[in-house]
């Protein structure tokens, strides 16, 4: 331990023994004891004020995103067996009469199997969505000896999306057609579309039209010709 002497008036540092047990070496541990809590209670104040300064920096470079009251999401239209606004996914359909670009709807139906007894006829900026390919299934018995939308289970429209559902159109008359699409070219994704039982099938049909057909597995068996997909357009086909 060392200490210090004083000389003339003068402090000075000098390097004198205490023997352990005398009164100047108690009173030297207690001086350093007390210098070693101010010097902890410096060092805390001293980390308890970087802590706040890092915290109101790091505040002031958040970037709060406030919600756009402008642009809405989609409007939700729900078709379920049970429970949701529609058990008949063309009612659904039908009830939208305000879809546009700055308002798009989505029409979700719940899995199960739908029978329609008419075509369900798409809308623009309306998505028509499935629970999986195998968990929702449209089918019906609609077929007729045109080529129009009379003979299909699903009939296609610009700026619209058909997606994760399975179509199946059982036919009986001349022509079946699973998906339609005459003079538009609507998103097709995860579909699975199969026609059979009419003279002459069609999974899906593309005529003037340029849908994007994305993971779209076609298939139709007819009486006397059928077609998994039919172009007399370009399609945009990716798997």
């Amino acid at each position: 331990m060392w200490g210090k002497t004083e000389s003339h008036g003068i402090v000075k540092d000098s390097r004198v023994a205490l023997e352990q047990g005398s009164p100047v070496f108690y009173l030297c541990v207690i001086c350093q004891e007390e210098d070693v809590v101010k010097n902890l209670i410096q060092f805390i104040a001293v980390l308890v004020g970087i802590l706040f300064l890092s915290h109101a920096v790091a505040a002031e470079k958040k970037v709060v995103v406030p919600p756009n009251p402008v642009k809405k999401l989609m409007n939700v239209v729900t078709v379920s067996v049970k429970g949701g606004d529609f058990t008949d996914p063309v009612a659904a359909v039908n009830s939208i009469t305000d879809a546009a670009a700055e308002n798009p709807h989505l029409v979700m139906i719940d899995p199960g199997v739908y029978t329609l007894t008419g075509t369900l006829v798409m809308k623009p900026f309306v998505t028509v969505a499935g629970s999986g390919r195998d968990g929702t299934t449209l089918t019906g018995a609609i077929s007729t000896a045109a080529y129009d939308a009379s003979s299909a289970l699903v009939s296609g429209a610009d700026n619209a999306t058909l997606r994760d559902i399975t179509i199946e159109n059982t036919g009986g008359g001349a022509i079946s057609i699973a998906l339609y699409n005459n003079g538009s070219s609507p998103i097709i994704q995860n579909v699975k579309a199969t026609a059979s039982g009419g003279t002459y099938s069609y999974g899906v049909y593309n005529s003037s039209s340029s849908p994007i057909m994305i993971d779209v597995a076609a298939s139709a068996s007819g009486k006397a010709y059928s077609y998994d997909v039919f172009n007399s357009s370009s399609p945009i086909m990716t798997e």
